[in-house]
C-alpha cells in the first residue's frame, strides 16, 4: 500500500494549480445555517457559499445565544485548509492511538498523515508545526480550535498502526515510510511527517541490479550488500544487532562499499555519520529498524562515546528515561545489521580515550581490514583502475537506490512460514570455529550469507549460486586470523600483563637473590632468574593492577589457560616465597610464555 509522499511541482503545474484555484471560485456550492446541526465542522474542498462566498478548508460553525439587545446569529470561522479525519489508528497492542489524517498541501497534493494523539497535548504546538510544514495553512487567530476539531468525532473506521520501519508485530508486514509491503490497513505512525524519509526508492531498478553485478569477484562489495540485504532477516532468526567495521587507509574505497550498501534502502541522505553521541544515534537506529544502518568515518565520533555507541547500536535497546511526572518513557527498540567504516578499528578509537575496548563491543561490530589487490576491488572488469570503479559506483549509487531493499522484504514475505532459523543454521555448520565467541563470529557470517544467497535466489542480484556464501566464509577466516587464537578477554588480559612487564619490570621488580636492591618506584614484586628465563613474583595487588579492568579471577584464569603461571603450590595460583626480611609473602611467579618459548 503506498502512502503519499513529497512531490515536486514545477513552474508550469503550479501554475496550473493557480488556475485551478481562481476558476473554483466561480463554482461555487450553497450552504445554509438552517441545514447544519449547530455547533458543528464542516470541510470543504471548493469555495462555497455560506452566508457569503467562503474559502475552502475546516470550518467552525457555530450559533450565539441572543438577548435583549442582540439578536441570535449564525458564525462560521475558518481553522485551516481542507483537512479528514479519515480513521481512528491503534496499535497492534492496543496501547498507542491516532487519527489518520487526510490533507491537501499548498500545491493542492492530497497527503496522509498517522498523526499520534499525544501531539495533542499542551498547547499543541507541535501538531501545528508539523502540519504547517507538510503544507496546511493554519488560521491563526483560530489555531487553538484545531486540536477541537481532531477530536471532534471518532470515525468508524479503524486501521493498525506501526510506531516504527520494520516488521510488525504479527511479522506479516513490513512498514516502509511510503509504503507498506504485504498489509493494505497498516500506517506508520510517527510524531513527525518527514522523519522517515530517508528510506525511499529513486531512478530505476534495473539500473542497479546492472551496479550490483559488477560486485561479483569483489567479496567486499558482495559482503556489504549482505549486510544491508541482512537487516529484516534479524526478526526471523532470533538475533541481535551487529555487524561489520571495515579498516583501511585513507582512499582505499571504504565508504564505496558503505555507498553500496546504502543504495539497497536508500539515496545518499540514508549514510550517516559517526560524529554523533550514542542518544542521538538510538532515535536513528529506532527509525530505521530491521533495515541496516550505515556510519561513515569512525575518526569523526568522539573516542570517549565510540564504545558507548557500540553497546548501544547491538544491544538494541535505548536508555530508560523519565517523563515530566517521573515514570519512565516509552524505551525505544530496534533490530538492524550495521556497516561501519574508518582508518581505524574500534580497539584502536578507544585506545585513544584511554579504554580498552570489551569482548562484547568488539563481537557486536568486528573490525576486518578492507585492503584488496586494487584498494577496495579484486576484479576491476571493464574500468582501467579502481579509482574509475569506485566513482562510478558512487555516481550510480546516488542514481539508483531503494529498490532492492523493497524486492528483497517482498521475497522473504513471499517465503510465508519459512523456517529461516533452520536455514540458518545449515549455513552457520560451513563455519568452523574454536570457541563461543569464534562460534558468535561465525553465526553473523552466515547470517549475511544466507541474505546474499535469498537475494541471488530472489533475482535481486546476479551473482552465481554461492557466491555471497564464499566471500562471508573468505572474510571469517581473515577474522579469525586477526583476532589471534583465544577468547577475546584472554589475549587482552596476556597483553596487559606483558605490557606492565615491559613498562615496569626494571623499576617496580627487584632480584629475589638481592636484598641490598631496591625498587625505584613502587614495589609490584621481585624477579628470579633460572638460567636464560626471568619469572617475575607478583604481588597481588600488583597483579590486579597488570590485568586491567577485568575481575581478578578471570585475570588468573586467562594466566593460567595461557600456562603464565609457574610453581604452582598444592594447586594453588600463589605461592608461599621466602623473600629476606620479609618472611614468606604469597607471590604469584609469572612466566610470559613468549619468553619461555624463547628458552
Amino acid at each position: 500500500m503506498f502512502l503519499p509522499e513529497v512531490i515536486e511541482i514545477d513552474e508550469a503545474e503550479l501554475s496550473c494549480l493557480e488556475k485551478s484555484v481562481v476558476s473554483n471560485k466561480s463554482e461555487v456550492r450553497q450552504l445554509s445555517f438552517a441545514d447544519l446541526e449547530l455547533p458543528c465542522y464542516i470541510v470543504e474542498e471548493n469555495w462555497f457559499d455560506l452566508g457569503g462566498k467562503r474559502q475552502s478548508g475546516v470550518w467552525y460553525c457555530y450559533q450565539t445565544e441572543g438577548n435583549q439587545k442582540t439578536p441570535s446569529a449564525q458564525h462560521a470561522i475558518r481553522i485551516c485548509s481542507p483537512l479528514y479525519i479519515e480513521a481512528v489508528t491503534n496499535t497492534e497492542d492496543g496501547q498507542f492511538f491516532g487519527r489518520l489524517l487526510r490533507f491537501r498541501n499548498t500545491f493542492g497534493r492530497w497527503r496522509q498523515w498517522a498523526m499520534p494523539m499525544e501531539l495533542l497535548r499542551g498547547s499543541g504546538e507541535e501538531l501545528r508545526g508539523e502540519l504547517l510544514a507538510a503544507g496546511v495553512e493554519i488560521e491563526q487567530k483560530n489555531r487553538n480550535k484545531l486540536a477541537d476539531y481532531l477530536q471532534s468525532h471518532i470515525p468508524d473506521k479503524i486501521i493498525t498502526a506501526a510506531t516504527h520501519t520494520g516488521w510488525t508485530t504479527s511479522g506479516n508486514a513490513f512498514v516502509m515510510p511510503d509504503r507498506i509491503v504485504g498489509a493494505d490497513n497498516v500506517y506508520l505512525q510517527s510524531d513527525s511527517i518527514g522523519k522517515y524519509g530517508a528510506i525511499r526508492p529513486g531512478g530505476d531498478y534495473r539500473e542497479w541490479q546492472q551496479l550490483a553485478a559488477l560486485c561479483a569477484r569483489n567479496p567486499v562489495l558482495i559482503l556489504s550488500l549482505c549486510v544491508s540485504f541482512a537487516g529484516p532477516l534479524l526478526a526471523k532468526v532470533h538475533h541481535d544487532s551487529g555487524g561489520i567495521h571495515w579498516v583501511g587507509d585513507s582512499s582505499t574505497g571504504k565508504t564505496t562499499a558503505l555507498l553500496l550498501a546504502v543504495s539497497v534502502w536508500g539515496g545518499e541522505d540514508f549514510k550517516r555519520s559517526w560524529r554523533a553521541t550514542s542518544n542521538g544515534l538510538e532515535s536513528v537506529a529506532a527509525m530505521l529498524s530491521d533495515t541496516c544502518l550505515c556510519l561513515d568515518e569512525i575518526n569523526e565520533a568522539d573516542p570517549q562515546e565510540v564504545g558507548s555507541i557500540v553497546y548501544c547500536l547491538g544491544n538494541g535497546t535505548g536508555k530508560t528515561r523519565a517523563n515530566k511526572v517521573g515514570s519512565a518513557r516509552q524505551v525505544q527498540r530496534w533490530r538492524l545489521t550495521i556497516l561501519s567504516t574508518g582508518e581505524r578499528s574500534i580497539t584502536a578509537a578507544m585506545k585513544e580515550s584511554g579504554k580498552q575496548a570489551k569482548a562484547g563491543q568488539l563481537m557486536r561490530l568486528l573490525s576486518i581490514q578492507a585492503k584488496r589487490q586494487f584498494g577496495l576491488f579484486d576484479t576491476l572488469h571493464h574500468f582501467n583502475d579502481g579509482r574509475t570503479l569506485s566513482d562510478f559506483f558512487k555516481t550510480q549509487s546516488a542514481k539508483h537506490y531503494g529498490h532492492a531493499g523493497i524486492k528483497f522484504v517482498e521475497y522473504l514475505i513471499q517465503q510465508g512460514n519459512a523456517d529461516f532459523a533452520a536455514v540458518l543454521a545449515k549455513i552457520e555448520a560451513q563455519f568452523n570455529h574454536a570457541d563461543h565467541q569464534s562460534a558468535r563470529a561465525a553465526s553473523k557470517f552466515a547470517l549475511y550469507a544466507m541474505a546474499g544467497e535469498l537475494a541471488i535466489e530472489a533475482g535481486i542480484v546476479s551473482w552465481e549460486q554461492g557466491a555471497a556464501l564464499q566471500a562471508c566464509q573468505l572474510f571469517f577466516a581473515q577474522w579469525l586470523r586477526e583476532r589471534g587464537k583465544g577468547l577475546t578477554e584472554d589475549q587482552q588480559i596476556l597483553q596487559n600483563v606483558g605490557t606492565y612487564i615491559l613498562k615496569y619490570g626494571d623499576t617496580r621488580f627487584t632480584d629475589r637473590n638481592n636484598p641490598n636492591e631496591k625498587p625505584r618506584a613502587e614495589r609490584a614484586g621481585w624477579y628470579q632468574d633460572n638460567d636464560d628465563e626471568r619469572i617475575y613474583l607478583f604481588t597481588s595487588d600488583a597483579l590486579k593492577e597488570a590485568g586491567g579492568n577485568f575481575d581478578f579471577s578471570r585475570v588468573l584464569k586467562a594466566l593460567e589457560d595461557a600456562k603464565w603461571i609457574v610453581a604452582h603450590n598444592a594447586g594453588k595460583r600463589a605461592r608461599k616465597t621466602t623473600i629476606t626480611g620479609l618472611g614468606k609473602p604469597s607471590l604469584y611467579w609469572i612466566l610470559p610464555v613468549e619468553e619461555a618459548d624463547h628458552a
